[in-house]
């Protein structure tokens, strides 16, 4: 019986059909470093898949990659990421995408095999090895090749592990691993620039570390963060609020290691300390409002204003005492200061007292009912031109996120190809990785939005109505609080003028003043030209404004 009429019916595998008759072919070329890069590395890649082709009938219609690369992630990369992508849209596919030796596609392993297996089975697009003459296109080649992708993560793996109880090793002797914190530097065989190479470690104070040293003395006589800032920077040194908060907490400043790889077990360090472990111990028992297992209060009920009141002659902090065990008194701690020591409350005669003086200065920070829409249509502009900015911050770090991955990879592919030794290796990728936990912590906060707005508003509202009676009426820590967050770095005593002076208010409280004196005007409408820029206090209390929310 002759039945080749039904051969028309017979279904067929439009990929396999394309494996035999498509001879086109794309080239991917890619290096881990910028040394391999410059070493004609990519260009020997290149020759040998052209030689390939050459020998074997293939037409080569696309070059991509050409760059340095990590392979240790995938999608990471932007040629490969470009290659993928390309080929997908592409409208007349290639029989597959030539490459020297199999690790340059991925080292991702089983990344890499889900990959692969979609541009095969899906896409009709195989992967060769030009080295080996491997294709994708037989059941035994493909196995060979996926067996070759998962030894390229394996080998990874492998190398890494060797490593580290290396570092354990090292640390445990008292040495430092990573980048040395601000005003120290490490000399040694693990450092990139070749001045500061050494046989053994020694980390060494810096110029910088000299002038840390006095700051670490201002803030165990109590001075505030800004003043020390400002201070540090006279002498021209500059660091942000967030590194010098870090710095108080830094063990590593009293000569303390606990790094990670200790699994929670502190050993003393091979290198000067800065401040000694007592007084590491004090600021940070300070800093926790803790003395000794007990808590401890800067303010005194008849002096709520101790500690966030300054001099208005010599800018110095001021105490407290009280006199004939009655008498609360304001007293400048500069001994060589010439003002006069200030009574806290009015007497039955003559001027009003430290502390009534505030109240009255706080009145100026509240909020009349006649302003209350503008107040909010006002808040609510600042809300949402503040989460813009977060927006707009969070889009930098996560692309300031991404480099610092990529720069891991391309790092971790250096020392896999033998490139850098483990030393320079670890040493890099420490500092990169606290980079990258900074930055995640900064997108946390920048990812912060404020919920229940109008509820929000409300309350904000209603607290700036009635400040000075929240504060009058409010316990010696509801006044400590009030206190930092309309001023939040504090107040100057004027005793000459009998007035207060401050450089920063609360975004929400400085924007009443602006309000009031707007609408003032009887040109102008309550409410008008509050949908502009005019009210906002750039750069005051920014940060302040989730508190009182």
């Amino acid at each position: 019986m002759n039945l080749d009429s039904f051969k028309k019916y017979i279904k067929t595998d439009n990929k396999l059909e394309n494996s035999k008759t498509n001879n086109d072919i794309w080239c991917y070329t890619r290096v881990s470093s910028k040394e391999q890069f410059n070493n004609n590395s990519l260009d020997n890649q290149k020759e040998d898949i052209i030689e390939f082709a050459k020998k074997n009938g293939y037409n080569i219609t696309h070059t991509m990659g050409g760059t340095y690369e990590s392979a240790s992630g995938d999608f990471t990369r932007k040629e490969f990421t470009k290659l993928i992508e390309k080929i997908k849209s592409a409208k007349n596919k290639p029989f597959g995408i030539a490459i020297r030796f199999i690790a340059r596609f991925s080292r991702t392993g089983g990344n890499a095999v889900g990959i692969a297996s979609n541009l095969i089975e899906n896409l009709g697009v195989h992967l060769i090895e030009t080295s080996s003459g491997l294709t994708t296109v037989n059941e035994a080649d493909r196995l060979i090749i996926y067996e070759k992708l998962i030894d390229s993560k394996r080998e990874n793996l492998v190398k890494l592990e060797r490593t580290i109880p290396g570092m354990i090793t090292f640390i445990k002797k008292g040495n430092w691993l990573g980048k040395a914190p601000l005003g120290y530097q490490i000399h040694g065989s693990r450092v990139t620039n070749e001045k500061y190479l050494k046989a053994k470690q020694e980390i060494v104070i810096t110029n910088e570390g000299e002038l840390l040293k006095k700051a670490w003395l201002l803030k165990l006589e109590g001075e505030p963060d800004f003043k020390i800032r400002k201070y540090l920077e006279s002498l021209g040194l500059n660091i942000t609020k967030q590194k010098m908060s870090a710095m108080w907490r830094n063990p590593f400043y009293c000569g303390v290691s606990t790094h990670k790889f200790l699994e929670g077990t502190p050993i003393k360090g091979n290198w000067e300390p800065i401040v000694s472990r007592k007084n590491f111990e004090k600021i940070n028992n300070a800093n926790n409002g803790k003395r000794d297992g007990y808590k401890v209060s800067k303010y005194h009920e008849g002096r709520p204003l101790q500690s966030h009141l300054y001099c208005g002659s010599c800018g110095s902090k001021l105490s407290g005492y009280k006199a004939k065990k009655i008498y609360d008194y304001y007293k400048c701690l500069n001994k060589k200061c010439k003002s006069k020591d200030l009574k806290a409350m009015s007497g039955v005669k003559g001027k009003p007292g430290v502390n009534n003086l505030f109240i009255d200065f706080l009145k100026r920070y509240e909020l009349s009912d006649k302003f209350i829409n503008a107040f909010k249509k006002q808040t609510e502009y600042t809300i949402n031109s503040l989460e813009e900015i977060n927006k707009s911050d969070d889009k930098l770090l996560t692309k300031r996120k991404k480099e610092i991955k990529t720069r891991i990879d391309s790092l971790t592919d250096k020392f896999l190809d033998d490139l850098i030794t483990n030393d320079i290796y670890q040493n890099k990728k420490v500092q990169l990785e606290g980079q990258l936990d900074e930055i995640n912590i900064q997108i946390e906060k920048a990812s912060k939005k404020i919920s229940n707005l109008n509820k929000k508003i409300e309350k904000c509202t209603e607290t700036v109505k009635n400040i000075s009676k929240y504060y009058s009426s409010g316990s010696l820590s509801t006044k400590h609080k009030v206190q930092k967050l309309v001023f939040p770095e504090g107040l100057v005593i004027d005793s000459k003028k009998w007035q207060y002076r401050t450089k920063k208010v609360n975004l929400v409280f400085a924007s009443i003043p602006v309000i009031t004196r707007d609408n003032s005007s009887k040109t102008k409408n309550s409410s008008s030209d509050l949908d502009d820029e005019s009210c906002l206090v750039a750069g005051a209390g920014l940060s302040e404004i989730p508190i009182l929310l």
